[in-house]
């Protein structure tokens, strides 16, 4: 599978910060900070997942971190033979110590580009955020669209914030004609699928509980929606028990558009590799299933045609 070329939609720039780098900056132990931030028997659900994002976000709040932060993921990414990556991240979450929305966009493209893979950015709002604070995020991927972001996204928590309370904020990004995907169908079930697919979203982020309602099977399927699987963190967030429970192969049997994804490399403490090799060893996908699965990956992309092609041909003629 390491020389197999893959694509990666769904991943979080904050979720996937090298363990060893934090550790170096707040000169820690590496050890420590794994505990920290890495997912382990006694996380319990999303909730507590996502509190693994703290330690991160805290380090993430200079030019200087920002830029070798993502940098190192564009390595890592290197190493998993990813020749295209969508990386997602909230950038007011690094503004807390004086950065402008706009030079932490600059600093994580400034890390990127030093590694020779072709990689774009999603600003997410966050549930549970003021209207005022997402709608920054819509005006800052208007302003940088096509310059290195390629779309918004709708992350957090869930159950708490449904995805209508956004309503609103989704009609002012289909009139600038910004691309969009929706985190749902992960901790909440289908209805936020079905919504989420109501408002205009091509691309799910998750979408697994869709297989729980055989309505919302053939609303994923008519409207063409992909939906981007992250198999290794749905067991994290305890959605599944195992690896064998989940249903990425129901999914991929029933002829819906899935791609597959890591999440957050560290929280997950995984690799797009490693997720591959348990697929492969699970549910026995072969190398054809998984260049469908990227095909799928690149049509869903938030990129011109002309991109597309010459990634499809890079996938087919490996």
């Amino acid at each position: 599978m390491e020389n197999l070329k893959k694509v990666e939609l769904h991943l979080h720039l904050d979720g996937s910060v090298r363990p060893s780098t934090i550790a170096s900056i707040l000169n820690m132990d590496e050890q420590d900070i794994r505990k920290k931030v890495c997912t382990n028997k006694d996380t319990k659900d999303l909730k507590d997942y996502l509190s693994k994002f703290d330690l991160p976000i805290s380090v993430m709040q200079t030019k200087e971190n920002l830029t070798r932060i993502s940098y190192e993921l564009a390595l890592d990414l290197k190493q998993d033979n990813v020749i295209y990556a969508e990386i997602r991240f909230a950038p007011l979450f690094h503004t807390k110590q004086g950065l402008t929305i706009d030079e932490v966009i600059i600093a994580v493209l400034d890390g990127l580009k030093q590694v020779p893979v072709k990689t774009n950015l999603i600003l997410c709002m966050m549930r549970g955020s003021s209207y005022e604070n997402n709608y920054k995020v819509i005006e800052t991927a208007y302003k940088f669209l096509n310059k290195g972001v390629v779309g918004i996204d709708l992350a957090g928590d869930e159950k708490n914030y449904p995805v209508d309370n956004y309503k609103d904020l989704f009609e002012i990004a289909k009139n600038k004609k910004i691309p969009f995907t929706i985190h749902a169908g992960e901790a909440d079930d289908y209805n936020s699928i079905d919504n989420a697919i109501k408002l205009g979203a091509k691309r799910i982020g998750h979408g697994v509980r869709a297989i729980e309602n055989d309505n919302t099977i053939k609303l994923i399927k008519e409207n063409n929606i992909t939906l981007e699987v992250c198999p290794i963190s749905n067991i994290d967030t305890k959605i599944y028990k195992n690896i064998k429970e989940h249903p990425i192969k129901k999914l991929y049997d029933e002829n819906i558009n899935i791609t597959i994804s890591t999440d957050n490399r560290t929280v997950s403490n995984t690799t797009l590799n490693d997720t591959y090799k348990i697929l492969q060893n699970t549910f026995n996908f072969t190398k054809e299933d998984f260049i469908k699965i990227n095909q799928n990956a690149i049509k869903a992309a938030f990129i011109s045609d002309k991109e597309k092609e010459l990634l499809l041909k890079e996938l087919i003629n490996q």
